[in-house]
């Protein structure tokens, strides 16, 4: 898996992911705010959702996303 992106919220990730899969690729959505305990829960603390694909699917969900080939910000959106 690696990741492809960082999300501003849950609702963010959950909407790449989501495109992701209609796609046929599977994807992890990460939470990375040691503040929060549980892995889906709200975090008040921005990008902080990060997206994983399998390596195989990097390159194709990076243009189903509209991302940038290597992410350069939080939130790999491009610029």
């Amino acid at each position: 898996m690696v990741k492809i992106g960082v999300a501003r919220d849950q609702v963010e990730a959950a909407i790449w992911r989501d495109a992701l899969q209609q796609e046929g690729i599977n994807a992890f959505i990460k939470n990375i705010d040691p503040l929060t305990a549980l892995p889906y829960v709200e975090s008040a603390t921005p990008y902080s959702f990060e997206v994983f694909v399998p390596a195989s699917d990097e390159k194709r969900a990076r243009w189903i996303l509209g991302l940038p080939a290597q992410p350069d910000k939080p939130g790999g959106a491009a610029s």
